[in-house]
């Protein structure tokens, strides 16, 4: 059934802004380590022994306390361990789950947007999962877009307290970040994931919440893999943005939000010059079709809004229920929080059959 897709425009408080550094970019080129994906991958059902011992504190808030556990390492690769931070209401459960995908930072995890968003979550009483995606993952290449996608899967699997509790279950993504967490929604994993600390596979996604995304690749870091590898560069993007590959049977809601500033705004010269940037993401012309009925190529320019309003009509037309919101502004969380958190809220909704 084909459902509308809502466009709105919003009006927010601005409060005080922090922009912590690159993080419109999943990728750190000064980093020293490179992911192998040739690695093998060690299976684990506890912290390693490398990892920290996970610290609980209990954090009072304006609506409710929530423990906060920190260093839980969720998944594996050779020596390398994936760690979480856990934020789960006081009180008795079931909660909806959220597994909250961080933006890239000089420290990799994005601690400022990320913590303002996942603790005033927990205190909505939600339970909250954010999981620290990028480490060990530098080199951008096709294979380290599979492992990101490895690792989503793995952190929504261990997102849930009791896997037979059917709860709702919420990916939330901001910049860097919508990319592990659209592709845990439009490319679930039907099987447990191998180096995974839990044995389940992934629950179903009720709700995606996705900030000032870049759907296909369009920044210049990607460049060089583009050039090193078109052809599984290519895969890459329409895994992510071809509806074909999506699941038929997907249920879940998307709430995408873009700031009006327009966000990582990269310039073009003709669209349909096949030896453009534009042209090595979109080899068959599908995406700038699309870009052109929405009238996004006649400024020149593609933008975080260009992304989101593509992504928006994409979802609407392969039947997915989508809402798309402009907010005033730059690139960042701190004033929009009580509006992603009602976003959160509004993606665990399980609509009644």
């Amino acid at each position: 059934m084909m459902r509308s897709r809502t466009l709105r425009r919003i009006a927010v408080l601005v409060g005080v802004v922090l922009l912590a550094p690159g993080c419109g970019s999943a990728n750190d080129d000064s980093a020293a380590t490179t992911f192998d994906p040739t690695t093998t991958i060690t299976a684990t059902t506890a912290p390693t022994t490398t990892a920290a011992a996970p610290e609980t504190t209990i954090t009072p808030s304006l609506d409710g306390a929530f423990t906060e556990t920190e260093g839980f390492t969720y998944f594996t690769v050779g020596e390398e361990a994936f760690e979480a931070d856990i934020y789960v209401p006081e009180g008795e459960g079931p909660w909806p789950v959220v597994v909250m995908f961080h933006g890239n930072s000089a420290d990799g995890k994005d601690d400022l947007y990320t913590i303002v968003v996942a603790e005033t979550a927990a205190a909505a009483e939600m339970y909250v999962f954010v999981p620290n995606w990028l480490t060990g993952i530098t080199e951008i290449t096709p294979e380290s877009f599979d492992a990101f996608h490895a690792v989503a899967n793995c952190a929504v699997a261990n997102a849930q307290p009791n896997p037979e509790d059917s709860v709702p279950i919420v990916v939330y993504g901001f910049s860097a970040g919508t990319g592990p967490a659209s592709r845990a929604a439009l490319d679930p994993a039907g099987d447990p994931v191998p180096g995974c600390a839990v044995e389940n596979a992934p629950g179903p996604i009720t709700g995606a919440v996705l900030g000032d995304g870049e759907y296909f690749l369009h920044s210049f870091v990607f460049d060089r893999a583009f050039a090193a590898d078109p052809d599984s560069m290519q895969a890459t993007v329409a895994g992510g943005v071809d509806p074909s590959f999506w699941p038929t049977d997907m249920e879940t809601r998307f709430f995408l939000w873009v700031a009006d500033e327009g966000t990582l705004a990269r310039t073009f010269d003709h669209p349909w010059d096949e030896t453009g940037w534009l042209a090595q993401r979109d080899p068959d012309g599908s995406i700038r079709d699309d870009l052109d009925r929405l009238g996004q190529l006649d400024d020149g320019v593609i933008s975080f809004i260009d992304q989101g309003e593509f992504m928006a009509l994409r979802l609407e037309e392969a039947g997915t229920e989508v809402t798309l919101d402009y907010f005033p502004g730059g690139h960042q969380t701190f004033d929009k929080v009580p509006e992603l958190v009602d976003y959160l809220k509004d993606a665990a909704t399980v609509d009644e059959p």
